[in-house]
């Protein structure tokens, strides 16, 4: 009987030295936004995503972009990653097809755009940008987030 004991008091401290090690395998999975793009009109250039963490300045004013990716254009799709400490929220994205790599959203004299772009929640806008509660998303600051947006090109 006491060699029992030991056995399961044995048995008890190992499973308690493993779970500190599982929890932390726990925590450690990836965590952030992952936007996934399709309609790519071609495979030249980058995909350029932005990430807006508020109203302020949504959509035009780069200034207040809080993070930012790129990924290449590959089989007409791409994802741009956003990973690291990216508190719970809401947030919003905006993209562009920068098909010549120029990290400039090309447009015409009256501002039509001349490349691909688009937005979370696949706004498609009509007369004027959209605004930030259109596209916006909430984050619970755990797990990876996939924002799938279509590419729009006019």
């Amino acid at each position: 009987m006491r060699m029992r004991i030991q056995l399961i008091a044995f048995a008890l401290m190992l499973a308690a030295g493993a779970w500190p090690a599982s929890a932390l395998a726990q925590s450690a999975s990836p965590a952030g936004i992952t936007v996934q793009v399709t309609g790519f009109r071609n495979n030249n250039g980058l995909l350029r995503c932005s990430l807006w963490n508020g109203p302020t300045g949504f959509p035009r004013d780069d200034s207040h972009i809080w993070k930012t990716a790129s990924a290449p254009v590959r089989n007409s799709s791409a994802d741009c990653v956003f990973s690291g400490a990216i508190p719970a929220g809401d947030y919003a994205v905006t993209l562009f097809h920068d098909e010549d790599s120029s990290g400039k959203f090309k447009s015409n004299m009256i501002g039509y755009p001349l490349e691909g772009y688009g937005f979370s929640n696949n706004v498609v806008p009509q007369f004027k940008a959209p605004v930030f509660d259109e596209c916006k998303f909430h984050y619970d600051g755990s797990g990876m987030k996939q924002i799938p947006i279509k590419m729009i090109y006019r």
